[in-house]
């Protein structure tokens, strides 16, 4: 069997049994959680609109509740690339490159960045338009978690 048949089958399966054969999407989904301020009447979102959110697509929030403002962790994050996969369907570091090329050739900034999840919390704490994601465990009860459908 040629190498190039070998890998094609091993690399899914290798996959499979790190994700205890769910799909890694699952896996990452279960990795982080997208919160926003506690008085934030939205209780989810779809995915394309958090995607949106974040690739500042949207800008507002639905229902009129005023200006949203993402916070990203920094590209090198575990919990931002699982985030990025699964939402935006890239790696965190390839997210990071489309920021890169707008804020370079003028056309957008990208959100604000915190350097760890106690950043992002205290963001979206201190901010009724705020949105981040931080990793699943210990989200303190002031922020509100949303469902991403």
């Amino acid at each position: 069997m040629p190498v190039r048949i070998l890998r094609a089958c091993a690399v899914p399966l290798f996959a499979a049994a790190l994700a205890g054969g769910r799909p890694a999407t699952v896996v990452a989904q279960e990795s982080f959680v997208v919160i926003v301020n506690a008085s934030n009447s939205v209780s989810s979102l779809t995915r394309a609109q958090v995607a949106d959110i974040f690739m500042k697509r949207l800008t507002e929030w639905p229902g009129g509740g005023g200006a949203i403002r993402p916070v990203d962790l920094p590209a090198v994050s575990p919990v931002r690339d699982a985030f990025s996969r699964a939402i935006h369907g890239r790696s965190g570091s390839a997210v990071a490159s489309f920021w890169g090329q707008q804020l370079f050739s003028g056309r957008g900034t990208p959100p604000p960045q915190r350097p760890a999840d106690r950043g992002v919390v205290e963001f979206v704490r201190g901010d009724a338009g705020a949105i981040g994601y931080v990793s699943a465990g210990g989200v303190p009860p002031d922020v509100k978690v949303l469902r991403v459908q």
